[in-house]
């Protein structure tokens, strides 16, 4: 179960912060916490039609605890234990947050958004179909002897 949570929190990390390198002229992990959260926002803004006012308390969040993740990073660099346990507990907090900004709807096109940004994320290509619309590969080629049984009118098991 802790391997989830840690595979979880890290997911989120990345997907919303080292995700957006794949941004237009974003520098990714070299970015300092303003660019993070100015790049963060804008993305919000885009995908969550905010108001003006909306986007000015988003943009300050966001600032407040890029920060506080860059200082997580820096104060235990090295142990992987510690610098997930903080920033999970820093990316909770920046979403109890924004949800006191957003509505309920934009909460849920933000969840939706992370989520297919997560699924993005381990393609090389900017706009590379996510990783459920590819293929996996069948190191064994276990399939194959399947898939020329269902063409031949037989299931795997060899009935028919």
């Amino acid at each position: 179960m802790r391997y989830k949570s840690f595979v979880g929190a890290l997911v989120v990390l990345i997907g919303v912060m080292g995700g957006l390198s794949a941004q237009p002229g974003g520098e990714g992990r070299w970015m300092n916490p303003e660019q993070r959260a100015e790049q963060q926002t804008a993305l919000m803004k885009e995908r969550l039609t905010l108001s003006e006012a909306q986007t000015a308390k988003v943009q300050e969040i966001n600032v407040k605890y890029a920060r506080q993740l860059q200082d997580a990073r820096q104060k235990n660099e090295g142990d992987w234990e510690a610098m997930r346990t903080q920033m999970t507990r820093i990316r909770q907090a920046q979403d109890e947050e924004l949800q006191t900004v957003l509505t309920q709807e934009q909460w849920q096109q933000w969840l939706a958004a992370r989520e297919e940004m997560r699924e993005r994320r381990g393609n090389w290509a900017p706009n590379a179909p996510s990783t459920q619309d590819r293929p996996m590969p069948d190191p064994k080629g276990k399939n194959r002897k399947d898939k020329k049984n269902r063409s031949r009118g037989t299931n795997p098991n060899g009935n028919q």
